[in-house]
């Protein structure tokens, strides 16, 4: 099965034609609306017409990630398709839209998108996801943008994603052998495809992705205070910023790992557990390797406590990024009396605690 996504107007249903007109032996094609029972649909076209491949056009408001898992899972009332798997994730990208979505503000309630009322998520935020967790990313529209403007999204989409091949597309036109049957899929590796983790690891060669494409790791071991970081993520943006992510230690909450996570304008900060400092030696993991792991994280007098966020961008100012989150982090006079000291700041932070976690 190939799961294309991508949001309404980027060309979906242009590659899909193609692909119809194309006329590939043997490939069914499914619409998955949200309405009809996906399972259903997938078994009908695996033996009834007897297909060799699946082509399934996604909702634009589901991430592909989510959708692959739940055809791998099954749920409640469906288990797994039986005969068929998942090959490919394929995300279309309207290369003429596809940086004012993930600079701005706008919301899929804005877009008619959203699942209900309580549903808050940014276009950016969807847009990032959809990047992040395919194999094969259709750069369409080329034809609308300049040879410069396609250099730099090309670029961008790999630092976003280096593990997806990208594929320039005019008017939705791939080869099926692109994107069907390409073996592409794997649970692990495309769930730790994202860039933000490929920064993180070390794994760029350098800190330039070319045409102005740049990523770097802010890393500090000094805590943030927690009013002035939040002020921060009132509203952080920053030129040429798209993503960051990484995890976040705060002062009044001197245990715990923070996770953040900011796509365009929208962001987000939850909870991530505890630190290993935190944590009785006799929880952490037996494996040796995973121990030494954490050891290579590890400076006194706070263990692995630490500011390790991945940023990248498009022309990005990583000198004004650095100094402002600078700013956030504890003075030497409020390190006096640290931590005990820390608790008594004052914290106007959202609780990061899901109810599931508090119970």
């Amino acid at each position: 099965m190939t799961l294309i996504s991508g949001f309404k107007g980027a060309g979906k249903t242009s590659v899909l034609r193609h692909l119809r007109k194309a006329k590939p032996a043997r490939i069914a094609f499914v619409e998955d609306d949200g309405e009809k029972d996906l399972f259903n649909e997938i078994e009908e076209a695996a033996q009834i017409e007897a297909a060799d491949a699946i082509v399934i056009e996604c909702t634009a408001n589901l991430e592909p990630f989510f959708i692959a898992e739940h055809l791998i899972e099954g749920d409640e009332e469906n288990p797994p398709a039986q005969g068929v798997h998942v090959d490919t994730l394929v995300t279309v990208v309207d290369a003429s839209t596809v940086l004012k979505d993930l600079y701005g503000a706008g919301t899929l309630q804005d877009r008619d998108l959203a699942f209900d009322d309580e549903d808050d998520r940014s276009v950016a935020e969807l847009l990032i996801e959809q990047i992040e967790f395919a194999d094969v990313l259709i750069l369409n529209k080329i034809d609308l943008v300049s040879g410069e403007r396609a250099d730099e999204l090309e670029s961008l989409l790999v630092r976003l994603n280096p593990r997806a091949r990208v594929l320039r597309a005019e008017h939705g036109r791939v080869a099926a052998r692109e994107i069907v049957a390409t073996g592409a899929f794997d649970v692990e590796e495309t769930d730790d495809g994202a860039g933000w983790l490929f920064e993180l690891s070390g794994d760029f060669r350098d800190s330039e992705g070319g045409h102005g494409v740049s990523s770097f790791t802010f890393l500090d071991r000094r805590p943030f205070h927690p009013a002035r970081f939040n002020e921060l993520l009132k509203d952080f943006t920053a030129r040429g910023l798209v993503r960051a992510k990484g995890y976040v230690w705060v002062a009044s909450r001197h245990s715990e790992i923070g996770i953040w996570s900011l796509s365009g304008r929208a962001s987000l900060l939850t909870y991530g557990g505890k630190w290993f400092a935190a944590t009785p030696m006799r929880e952490w993991p037996t494996d040796e390797r995973e121990r030494l792991e954490i050891m290579q994280d590890w400076m006194a007098p706070f263990g692995d406590r630490r500011q390790e966020i991945a940023f990248i961008g498009l022309h990005m100012s990583e000198a004004e990024i650095r100094s402002r989150l600078e700013a956030c982090l504890v003075t030497p006079t409020e390190t006096q009396g640290a931590p005990d000291s820390w608790s008594a700041l004052q914290d106007p932070l959202p609780d990061w605690h899901t109810e599931d976690e508090q119970q």
